[in-house]
């Protein structure tokens, strides 16, 4: 039996992404305008953060939470993930491979510098609350003009750490100013671990997401939702 998917368009997709020459194959497009989705994620009760687990595939995650693998795509339209082999946070074993892949060996990736931070440490003396501000920094100059921070140089930033006290707002402020290389491996470890935390439809909504893609397939997929219109979704 046919299921939803199979009546989403089909689109050309590059597999390979090379560079000088193609390899398309006919691939089913996730991004297929679904605008009943996005006037969901517009009420912030609807949906709930969540974060996904080392183990955790897109189907793994919509069968827990819909009781569906195949209602994977709900949960990657609503996080605009159109491609999951990359926009999915890769597990461990995974991880690893692409940073071999990448820099050559792990020992590379954990040696070699992707980019330098001035990092700035405040620490309020009567509330004892602390904050820190990392700024990205080249060899030449700051590179984050939206902070209207003068230009250091990164050979001018203190190696160690600068302590300074200083009265903000009244309060006395103690302020430490330091410089960090952050390696490949880093790095590449803190973009992955962004991609961790999405954004959940709650299971109550599934059948209404359901019904309202029957209405844009032409009642399609009829067949197919009536073994959700009994189910409980309970989590």
């Amino acid at each position: 039996m046919a299921t939803f998917l199979d009546l989403f368009p089909k689109i050309p997709y590059d597999i390979e992404k090379a560079l000088y020459r193609s390899n398309y194959d006919v691939v089913t497009d996730i991004t297929f305008r679904f605008g009943f989705i996005k006037e969901i994620l517009n009420n912030i009760s609807a949906y709930y953060l969540y974060p996904i687990k080392d183990s955790e595939t897109p189907e793994i995650l919509a069968e827990y939470v819909y009781n569906d693998p195949e209602a994977y795509w709900i949960i990657l339209y609503a996080n605009d993930i159109y491609d999951p082999q990359y926009d999915w946070p890769l597990n461990y074993n995974n991880f690893q491979n692409y940073i071999i892949g990448k820099y050559g060996s792990l020992a590379a990736a954990q040696t070699g510098n992707h980019h330098y931070e001035k990092v700035i440490t405040r620490t309020e003396s009567l509330s004892g609350i602390v904050t820190e501000k990392r700024i990205i920094v080249n060899y030449d100059k700051l590179t984050d003009n939206a902070l209207n921070v003068p230009y250091d140089y990164y050979v001018g930033l203190p190696a160690g750490q600068s302590v300074e006290t200083i009265n903000m707002n009244g309060q006395t402020v103690t302020e430490v100013i330091s410089r960090s290389a952050i390696t490949n491996y880093d790095y590449e470890d803190q973009e992955n671990e962004k991609k961790r935390i999405i954004k959940i439809i709650k299971p109550e909504y599934y059948q209404q997401i359901m019904l309202e893609f029957n209405n844009m397939t032409n009642n399609s997929i009829a067949p197919y939702l009536r073994k959700f219109t009994t189910n409980k979704f309970v989590r």
